[in-house]
């Protein structure tokens, strides 16, 4: 491991322990094995969402070849949402999560990963990816993290265009039987 590969490890460490602080952060995060690479986090439901009041265990880890290359994270905890697959469906390089920023074929491109995005930005926006909520109009689904069009859970992106209240129940469901102990 290179001297600059690991003061980056490092770094996202100490950016990690300041915006995400053990004593006053909702969201809980450790590293596995004494190894700057590996993550798991705990991601809270934000309240007024189907996920309100569910935990989620996710695992970060963090390539060889990172900042380079995205994190690989992975919903450990099952959860109802179009753009995170049920089960062990994972994109080629690992990742259970449909999501610009980490997609590796979206690397360098606009909306995509750049080796000056950090580990806290990667957990804000899976944390983003919680905010589901339906437009006045019914038509549009606001948060740009959010793309029922382009689903890692087809089953769930069809219910979630097509009726919403469905969805969202069935989210709720979810949360209840899998993210709440």
């Amino acid at each position: 491991m290179s001297d600059l590969h690991s003061r980056r490890l490092r770094e996202e460490f100490k950016r990690m322990l300041k915006i995400y602080s053990p004593k006053t952060s909702q969201t809980k995060w450790k590293i596995l094995n004494n190894d700057l690479h590996h993550y798991n986090a705990i991601i809270k439901g934000k309240k007024g969402t189907p996920y309100e009041n569910g935990s989620w265990n996710i695992t970060i880890d963090l390539p060889p070849e990172y900042p380079f290359k995205p994190p690989i994270v992975n919903f450990i905890t099952p959860i109802w949402h179009p753009n995170i697959a049920i089960g062990q469906t994972r994109w080629k390089w690992g990742s259970n999560v449909c999501l610009s920023l980490i997609n590796w074929n979206n690397i360098g491109e606009p909306g995509g990963w750049k080796k000056t995005i950090t580990l806290p930005s990667v957990i804000e926006h899976i944390e983003m990816m919680l905010d589901v909520y339906q437009s006045s109009d019914d038509s549009e689904f606001p948060e740009y993290l959010v793309d029922p069009k382009d689903p890692f859970n087809p089953e769930a992106g069809k219910m979630m265009t097509e009726n919403f209240q469905k969805f969202w129940n069935k989210a709720i469901e979810w949360t209840n039987e899998h993210a709440i102990s």
